[in-house]
């Protein structure tokens, strides 16, 4: 016996939603899946990637030349001031610009020496100190770290007796 149609389009309304549900199940379930799945491939491709020997790219060097690229020049304070590369083909500007470095070196290791000190370390200070006399044997900061090595030399044999 036939249903009539008011009873026919209610049993289809619960059919459809009883679908719609499980529809909504089904992609509450495949979403996260899907995520997961996805993550997983792209940890994948990123590790077999790393893992893949690279190509060997081409040094990539300046069209200038290098005396027109403005470097660093170190002071003998130790600060910096940004001046034109020394020409190649000017000795006095070079043998300035290697003076000027070993002025800011020497100065570098009398301040390493004076930290070692302040740490209590004699020794290491007076190897920074004797770095000092052989890089400039003739300045005055030379003079000073003969100084400071008598200093030290006093006071541990001040120490040891």
């Amino acid at each position: 016996m036939p249903l009539p149609s008011a009873q026919g389009d209610l049993l289809a309304w619960a059919f459809a939603a009883e679908r719609m549900d499980a529809w909504v199940l089904r992609v509450s379930i495949a979403i996260p899946l899907l995520c997961v799945a996805g993550l997983v491939l792209w940890h994948l491709v990123a590790y077999l990637g790393g893992k893949m020997p690279k190509k060997a790219r081409a040094v990539r060097y300046s069209p200038e030349p290098p005396s027109s690229v403005p470097s660093r020049i170190l002071t003998p304070r130790g600060g910096a001031t940004a001046t034109g590369a020394p020409s190649g083909d000017s000795p006095e500007q070079l043998q300035q610009a290697c003076t000027d470095l070993e002025d800011s070196l020497a100065g570098r290791y009398m301040e390493l020496a004076e930290c070692w000190l302040r740490q209590g370390q004699p020794g290491s200070a007076a190897a920074a100190l004797w770095k000092i006399i052989q890089i400039c044997p003739e300045k005055r900061l030379a003079l000073v770290a003969r100084d400071r090595l008598r200093q030290i030399g006093e006071e541990a044999a001040d120490h040891h007796s």
